[in-house]
């Protein structure tokens, strides 16, 4: 059973294909579902279909909004978002999870979000000032969602 109320959404663009990429995933997966109800959503890839890129973009953001349908926050993350530390990322995801319930983070592709993402978000934040693949942003935001959860409950882990 869940300690923390709420539910966590990851919903990204694409599918994981490097082993390495999925095996990271699936463990920090695993140790965040000890902490919260979690569920990974991959929309499909449009981007590089033959379709313009303007509108594989704006395909790929109708896809991440059906995917988070009924969540009561969208979080996009994007290089533009504010940056937090660890501790302060903790306290904000506790906030989120007690007063909207949902939580949703979006991953864009590599074109990023189209306008309708962004104007339907509640909030954007950057994992880093840096630039990732989508694969390591994927696996950088659940093992900073996992480390927000030690956080919370004073574990050893982030030290």
């Amino acid at each position: 059973m869940p300690l923390f109320p709420g539910h966590i959404h990851v919903t990204a663009v694409g599918k994981l294909g490097a082993k390495h990429w999925l095996t990271a995933q699936e463990d920090y997966i695993k140790r965040l579902r000890h902490y919260v109800d979690l569920q990974l959503v991959e929309v499909k890839d449009v981007v590089g279909s033959g379709q313009p890129d303007a509108a594989a973009m704006q395909k790929e953001g109708e896809l991440l909004l059906q995917a988070a349908k009924g969540v009561g926050r969208l979080i996009l993350l994007t290089p533009d978002g504010r940056t937090l530390t660890s501790p302060q990322l903790a306290h904000f995801l506790q906030k989120q999870l007690e007063v909207y319930g949902r939580v949703a983070f979006l991953i864009g592709g590599p074109l990023g979000f189209s306008e309708n993402v962004v104007a339907a978000s509640h909030d954007q934040l950057a994992l880093s000032p840096l630039t990732f693949t989508h694969e390591l942003a994927r696996v950088v935001l659940l093992e900073q969602l996992y480390r927000a959860f030690t956080i919370r409950n004073n574990e050893k882990y982030h030290k």
